[in-house]
């Protein structure tokens, strides 16, 4: 892996002016030790009136135990104090620097963390849940925040910087993908250009038995003859009784 060259491109800092973290474990350790000093303090003073003496049963006097100070509270808020204040000195990020092939994130001495352009997928531009505008993703899909105070002008030199990298290093360069719209539709003209030659491929289906195909049959009309009425029924029905040659089985009956 290349190391970054010393020439910088851009700088800019933390849009964090200060560290309420810090200075807040800064005042733990001064309070912790104010109270170390007032305890030691109380114990070289000497005591105001002698210890008192306590008679047993026996008639044997005890002088009572001396009590120690409490500086074991004021040692644990130091050490509290400078936990926190190393945490915070450690992880929150000062300084972002662009390189020609790197971008460095400077934290409080001596950490800082490398990220190789050779490991970064995208840079993206967007706010996130924490109010982050500006991104860096790896390959590992890992994200990183830019929180700095000109997010589009670290924008604008860091993709330039890329765009650098990636040109002369081709082979770092993420593989370009498709866009689902432009494929789309090619895909529909395909299946259509498909399904029109397999339609003049098949044709009609041939006649059997040297018989032309049917024409269907148009539509019956409307019957617009008016009703007839009961007369008239009456009299069809006359013409349609059967004659005695018939038999005059099923004549049916006229009222």
């Amino acid at each position: 892996m290349q190391q970054p060259e010393t020439t910088l491109i851009y700088w800019a800092p933390s849009r964090v002016r200060f560290n309420l973290t810090l200075i807040l474990a800064a005042a733990v350790i001064l309070f912790g030790l104010y109270q170390l000093f007032t305890d030691a303090r109380r114990g070289d003073d000497p005591p105001a009136e002698p210890a008192a003496q306590t008679q047993d049963a026996g008639g044997e006097s005890e002088t009572p135990a001396p009590t120690r100070s409490g500086g074991s509270g004021a040692w644990l808020l130091i050490v509290v104090g400078l936990g926190v204040g190393a945490y915070s000195w450690l992880t929150s990020p000062r300084q972002y620097r662009v390189y020609s092939d790197a971008l460095i994130i400077m934290f409080g001495t001596p950490r800082r963390r490398t990220i190789h352009f050779s490991d970064i997928r995208e840079v993206a531009s967007d706010r996130g849940f924490m109010g982050d505008p500006l991104r860096v993703y790896t390959n590992n899909r890992k994200r990183v925040p830019i929180q700095v105070r000109e997010p589009e002008e670290m924008h604008r030199y860091l993709d330039s910087a890329l765009a650098d990298f990636r040109r002369a290093y081709p082979q770092y360069a993420p593989p370009e993908e498709p866009e689902s719209g432009e494929d789309a539709p090619d895909v529909v003209e395909s299946t259509t250009a498909d399904m029109t030659a397999d339609t003049a491929t098949d044709g009609p289906a041939p006649a059997t038995n040297g018989t032309a195909e049917a024409e269907p049959a148009p539509p019956a009309e409307p019957d617009d003859a008016p009703e007839r009425s009961p007369r008239s029924r009456r009299r069809s029905l006359r013409d349609d009784v059967p004659s005695d040659e018939d038999g005059g089985e099923n004549r049916p009956r006229i009222s």
